[in-house]
């Protein structure tokens, strides 16, 4: 992982990014391949990738057919 105080500025390696964001490296591929993230020089921004996880944990749970949301 290339540290920077600024997580901004943080880069994962593609394997340091899915166990980041407690996904499998086929999720992380299959959002790179859609467009979602982008990778520079083989590593994933910290702060896109923590972005894209948290827009797709809210989609997974609003776009599932008869699941309820928190009370």
């Amino acid at each position: 992982m290339l540290d920077h105080p600024d997580p901004r500025r943080r880069w994962y390696t593609k394997a340091e990014a899915a166990d980041a964001a407690g996904v499998t490296l086929r999720t992380l591929n299959r959002w790179i391949a859609a467009g979602h993230l982008q990778l520079q020089f083989g590593h994933v921004n910290a702060h896109e990738l923590f972005e894209t996880e948290a827009a797709m944990r809210a989609r997974r749970i609003r776009g599932r057919p008869g699941a309820r949301l928190p009370a």
